[in-house]
């Protein structure tokens, strides 16, 4: 097995963890000061530059939908999907949004009543409120997926149809030709993007944690006076469920647990819109779509310079984008493991808008269903937050409804089953690239597997039980903030490409592309 991993892959990452987490239990305050220092000082001098390359990545999904290079089949004209439609779009909506999903479903309640200083909006008011809702359409719906599938689409194309290797630092080979294929550029690419994304997944599965330990208490009624042991049985439990997915494969464990969380999400999102306030939600989200497409670009490019803008910007829309950087690029190698056979303009569809659009209707049924009850109901959501936390609104909107003894049991599983979907698709593709040639691997090796969700779950416990979840995401943040310019070089080549050297018939028409003449182009 040592024998077909990449060293550097494995262990580069390996030993950069296992520092942060020591220097983070030993020296934790100095630690978290430092690092939220550094971090304010990266957003305000660089951090324009997401809001920026957010921008581009936005516009790159449009230009694929309306280009005739969207009509190139992945894989050839003969490839032929492996999944049904249904589980294609079921593990790209549970995989792409994991704990998220769950976690900061009712955020818009926070936002509403903590508006930025700069914007001269009091809390609580209707413009407040409107505006708290655009921004998190903004943070979770056509942003974020452009981020996946910009990563995604070029990976899909260069290893589907240039049938190059299934690791991000061969799509170079748009841009640079045969100078990707060096070993020693090809292993720092690879490895921060490994190191990115193990940072992601430890500080999603440590917010799953802080819920599920919430949800036993609302839930089960259990007072957890151990928190240390309670965290300790929740991360074994879900390490366990992930590993033995990923272990599984792809058709088996990932596909088989999308499925059924699926089914769940939209049963409790539909549930939500029937029986909640629903002539304030539909009312709340029409107006609010309405405002977010209609300030997209001014929302995209706020960065508040003024004297009281309190770097509101920088510690949410930019972190946020941070955040989703670092699951770009392995999230892109997983979407374009899923897209063989399918068109672009399927899979810009599939992977882009349909997942926006749920997470609109999702986002618009437990907000809104929270601010309802803020404003029109005797419950105060707001003042629930600052006593118990953030965790604790998912479940105290769920009371808020009919059934609420069914709903927040069936919440509490699809918790756990999207931390174990996230880990377990991410398990599963970076152990394909830490191998040294995993072209035309369709598993990885169990043992790697193990490994890597051993690694993943151990750091998601230790980093929670130190308290410190908000620094393993100013570790994210620092290595999601370099994907921004990988996926850019990316973004550059693909468009290079395309423009100049992609094939195309008598007619003009993008075709599929001959591996065999790309090789003599030196692509």
């Amino acid at each position: 097995m040592l024998k077909k991993i990449r060293p550097s892959i494995v262990f580069i990452p390996g030993i950069i963890f296992i520092t942060v987490i020591i220097l983070g239990f030993i020296f934790h305050g100095e630690f978290i000061r430092v690092l939220n220092e550094a971090f304010e000082w990266l957003m305000w001098n660089f951090g324009w530059m997401l809001s920026v390359g957010m921008l581009l990545f936005v516009a790159f999904m449009v230009f694929l939908l309306v280009h005739p290079i969207g009509n190139v089949r992945l894989g050839g004209k003969n490839a032929k999907p492996k999944l049904t439609f249904w589980q294609w779009f079921t593990v790209v909506l549970i995989s792409g949004v994991g704990t998220g999903l769950v976690f900061w479903g009712p955020s818009p309640i926070t936002y509403a009543m903590q508006p930025p200083p700069s914007m001269g909006l009091e809390p609580g008011s209707n413009d407040a409120i409107i505006w708290a809702m655009r921004t998190t359409f903004m943070h979770w719906t056509l942003t974020p997926y452009a981020i996946y599938v910009t990563f995604a689409v070029i990976l899909a194309y260069v290893w589907h149809n240039l049938k190059k290797e299934a690791k991000v630092s061969q799509s170079f080979s748009l841009l640079i030709g045969k100078k990707a294929e060096n070993k020693t550029f090809s292993a720092i690419i690879d490895t921060l993007t490994v190191f990115a994304i193990v940072g992601g997944i430890a500080g999603s599965l440590g917010f799953g944690i802080l819920q599920l330990t919430s949800g036993l208490t609302s839930i089960f009624g259990v007072q957890v006076t151990n928190q240390p042991l309670t965290y300790t049985i929740i991360v074994a439990i879900i390490t366990a469920i992930f590993t033995i997915s990923a272990i599984t494969g792809l058709k088996k464990g990932i596909v088989w647990l999308s499925d059924k969380e699926a089914w769940v999400v939209f049963f409790i999102m539909i549930f939500l819109l029937i029986v909640g306030p629903t002539a304030y939600i539909f009312n709340l989200m029409t107006q609010s779509v309405g405002s977010y497409l209609n300030n997209f670009v001014e929302g995209m490019t706020f960065t508040a310079p003024f004297n009281d803008g309190g770097l509101w910007p920088q510690w949410w829309d930019m972190f946020w984008w941070a955040d989703w950087l670092s699951f770009g690029p392995i999230m892109g190698l997983f979407f374009a493991r899923l897209g063989y056979g399918r068109t672009i303009k399927q899979f810009v569809f599939v992977n882009w808008l349909l997942p926006s659009a749920f997470g609109i209707f999702w986002f618009s049924a437990f907000g809104g269903t929270a601010l309802h009850a803020q404003f029109f109901g005797d419950t105060n959501m707001y003042q629930l937050f600052l006593d118990q936390g953030r965790e604790a609104l998912t479940f105290a909107t769920l009371d808020l409804v009919p059934l609420s003894n069914i709903l927040r049991p069936l919440m509490f599983i699809i918790i756990a089953l999207s931390c174990a979907t996230l880990t377990d698709s991410m398990v599963s593709t970076v152990s394909s690239i830490s191998l040294r040639n995993n072209d035309g691997v369709e598993e990885a090796p169990k043992s790697l597997k193990i490994f890597w969700g051993l690694l993943i779950g151990a750091s998601a416990l230790v980093f929670t039980l130190t308290g410190g979840i908000s620094g393993i995401q100013m570790v994210k943040t620092f290595a999601g903030f370099p994907i921004l310019f990988v996926g850019l070089a990316m973004l550059a080549g693909f468009m290079k490409y395309i423009l100049t050297k992609a094939p195309r018939d008598n007619y003009g028409h993008y075709v599929e592309n001959d591996a065999i003449k790309q090789e003599e182009e030196g692509i």
